[in-house]
């Protein structure tokens, strides 16, 4: 699977045309998108020159973001079943016999839904989408593994210090692996920038990550 996050896309440029590079050499079976495709200034026909390239065998799906409240994109819905992107915000997805797929809203600027868990089988495995990683508190029972972004990694980082500083919902999970409840969380840095368009020993990335079930 791919692990996309924080686009922050105004349109097919020098980042975005690297991702689609690394989408087509990676050929991922599955896509997900945990938010933050908004950024001030994009338009319509930015954000569709880059939805409409990612593409996947078993879907691509997506979970609102803070940006997609602070910045809305008109017509969003429309943008992503154009595209065949599946919006699974606060919605539950199955997979395979026993493997579903959850996407929760953002904590920090929408309304998680919880309950959507008490839908799925006691027995079933587990992946769950989110934007600010400070929702694994929340969840980290629930979910066998979680994805989610916001924290761009800190964007300025520096040699044992780490990330300078990190956005509001990101807690303490800047980037990477972190264990907890039931199961364990992957927190990208993401592709795009905010606030400021500067990224220091903090490289964007795009997350590739076999499941074994």
């Amino acid at each position: 699977m791919a692990h996309i996050t924080d686009l922050h896309t105004k349109g097919l440029g020098k980042i975005e045309q690297k991702l689609l590079d690394t989408l087509q050499s990676e050929k991922p079976d599955i896509i997900f998108l945990t938010g933050d495709i908004s950024t001030p200034g994009g338009t319509i026909k930015g954000y569709e020159e880059v939805l409409s390239k990612l593409k996947a065998p078993q879907g691509v799906y997506f979970v609102q973001g803070n940006w997609e409240y602070w910045e809305p994109i008109n017509e969003l819905g429309r943008i992503l079943k154009k595209n065949g992107i599946v919006d699974l915000t606060n919605k539950s997805q199955k997979l395979n016999t026993d493997l579903w797929l959850i996407g929760l809203d953002d904590q920090l600027a929408g309304s998680p839904n919880l309950e959507v868990y008490n839908n799925i089988p006691k027995d079933a495995r587990i992946l769950s989408l989110f934007h600010s990683p400070i929702l694994f508190e929340n969840i980290k029972e629930k979910s066998d593994i979680s994805f989610a972004g916001h924290s761009h990694g800190g964007q300025i980082r520096l040699p044992l210090i780490g990330a300078l500083w990190t956005p509001e919902g990101t807690g303490k999970f800047e980037a990477g692996w972190f264990k907890g409840g039931r199961g364990k969380m992957y927190v990208s840095r993401g592709i795009g920038n905010s606030i400021l368009p500067i990224r220091l020993m903090c490289s964007p990335e795009v997350a590739y990550i076999r499941i074994k079930y």
